[in-house]
């Protein structure tokens, strides 16, 4: 089992994506949260789970794609998984 770990940025995300689906539906909001994190988690298991980040050379740079939300994750070179950034599936936003 790979060991996840999120960067500040990563964190930062999904609490904007919690607080702009809490503003009208806060039920909602916990139950997405909850299911992204759980998807997320099983990337510990399946590091290769996602796809290659697409325009990226860097075969460590993947995206988990679960429902309408997109997450970007690097695969470490001791085998741990950092998560990157949490991000609306209509949104695209190259990394670094």
């Amino acid at each position: 089992m790979a060991k996840l770990s999120w960067t500040r940025e990563a964190v930062a995300s999904l609490r904007d994506v919690y607080g702009h689906i809490a503003r009208n539906r806060p039920t909602t909001a916990q139950r997405t949260i909850e299911s992204l994190i759980g998807r997320i988690r099983s990337l510990a298991d399946e590091p290769r789970l996602g796809q290659p980040y697409p325009h990226r050379a860097d075969p460590t740079l993947r995206q988990l794609v679960h429902g309408n939300f997109r997450v970007a994750y690097r695969i470490e070179a001791g085998g741990g998984i950092a998560v990157l950034g949490v991000f609306h599936g209509l949104i695209f936003l190259p990394l670094g």
